[in-house]
């Protein structure tokens, strides 16, 4: 953490580091208000992927000096519905999507600077470019521990490493009955590259295609679980899910630049099966309700992955003008095995193909480990409960 904070730094932005009592070390870089670093105890890989820009001094200085928006990577939070916010011209959605600057980076301000718990707040003005209207909204985010779910389980390890913490952000638009106005939180985290998306699901379902095109082999489907084994390598894309089959937790694993370790990132939240989630499909924007989404950016200088979610939205038109969101980030590193037993108990992963380096050949190189699931790694026996067994490749016609 130290390097990349040093190096930021020298490119004349200021950082914030946290540092909590388990252990857990934060950087938040605080004029966009996210957190762009997480590390273990003893640890200085971050879990998070950053622009390769923030290798170096000279690089970075070059990189905040860009005009218009920049993407330093990590933890962000931005706002829904995405045409509303971002799209000027639907019939050319690429052509004219621009990030608000009053968004990102924003204004923000810390409030509470502490070193186990840190308070931003931002005050912006946001046009919405379908309603036709400007809407002043108050964003505050709050990041503070995060307990080891695992810790006092089977699932412990003393060869695992584990850093995490908790958001709390709070969505506050003004009163504005007409036009009416709907605003959700939209948290995205990004992540390095290659490596699985592991989506527990109540039932068996074929996500949403967002944008691009998956290879054949990329995107599987069990009973409980979704899984998307995300290349370096290809077109970009990206899928949605809708509320009902969600589980309210996704996760990523990745063979971590660690010798011999892998890392599984998990995000908890909040999941309301009859909300108003206001995010909509470029294509079809009246296609609303959309609360999980998975994005594989490989085209250019920017290759990440990205696991997304949404809150239900604030809608001014029926005095519903503050929303409040919580969700956990729990990251572990650790040897091959100790993980994939995270990965089961956690996700409900009992059937984990790990991939080797060579991801151009569909796995064909791949060995499965296969964990035992530990009943007593989650709150409740019913979230056990979802382990996959099997899986279908999703025929990429089914990606509606």
């Amino acid at each position: 953490m130290q390097k990349l904070r040093a190096i930021i730094e020298q490119a004349n932005r200021p950082t914030i580091s946290l540092a909590f009592p388990d252990g857990t070390r934060a950087l938040v870089l605080p004029e966009s208000g996210r957190v762009l670093g997480l590390y273990p105890p003893d640890g200085e890989v971050n879990y998070f992927w950053t622009h390769p820009a923030l290798a170096t001094p000279s690089t970075a200085l070059s990189f905040f000096a860009r005009p218009g928006w920049i993407n330093p990577g990590g933890d962000r939070t931005w706002l829904a519905p995405e045409i509303e916010l971002f799209i000027g011209d639907l019939a050319h959605p690429e052509a004219t999507y621009a990030v608000p600057a009053a968004l990102d980076p924003g204004h923000w301000e810390v409030t509470t600077p502490q070193a186990e718990e840190l308070h931003l707040t931002s005050v912006m003005r946001l046009r919405l470019h379908r309603t036709e209207c400007d809407v002043s909204v108050h964003l505050t985010k709050r990041i503070s521990p995060a307990s080891n779910p695992v810790q006092h389980t089977s699932l412990a390890s003393t060869d695992l490493q584990y850093a995490g913490y908790t958001l709390v952000t709070t969505l506050e638009v003004e009163a504005k009955p007409i036009p009416p106005v709907r605003l959700g939180i939209w948290n995205l985290m990004q992540l390095p590259q290659p490596g699985v998306m592991l989506i527990p699901i109540r039932e068996r379902l074929h996500p949403q295609r967002v944008f691009g095109t998956l290879a054949a082999d990329e995107l599987t489907v069990g009973p409980h679980l979704l899984r998307w084994s995300m290349a370096s390598h290809g077109e970009n894309a990206k899928i949605a899910l809708r509320a009902r089959p969600l589980s309210g937790r996704a996760g990523y694993l990745r063979p971590s630049t660690v010798s011999d370790a892998w890392d599984l990132v998990v995000r908890q939240f909040s999941v309301d099966p009859v909300g108003d989630y206001a995010d909509a499909l470029w294509d079809q924007p009246r296609e609303t309700g959309w609360v999980f989404q998975a994005c594989c950016i490989r085209a250019g200088e920017e290759r990440f992955n990205g696991l997304e979610y949404h809150t239900p939205a604030a809608t001014s038109a029926v005095g519903a003008i503050v929303r409040y969101d919580t969700s956990q980030v729990w990251a572990f590193r650790g040897p091959a095995g100790v993980v994939a037993n995270i990965a089961c108990g956690l996700l409900g992963a009992s059937d984990i193909i790990i991939p080797t380096d060579d991801w151009q050949q569909h796995y064909q190189d791949a060995f499965t480990m296969r964990s035992q699931h530990h009943a007593d790694c989650l709150q409740d026996e019913s979230s056990c409960a979802l382990i996959m067994t099997s899986g279908n490749t999703v025929d990429q016609s089914r990606l509606t």
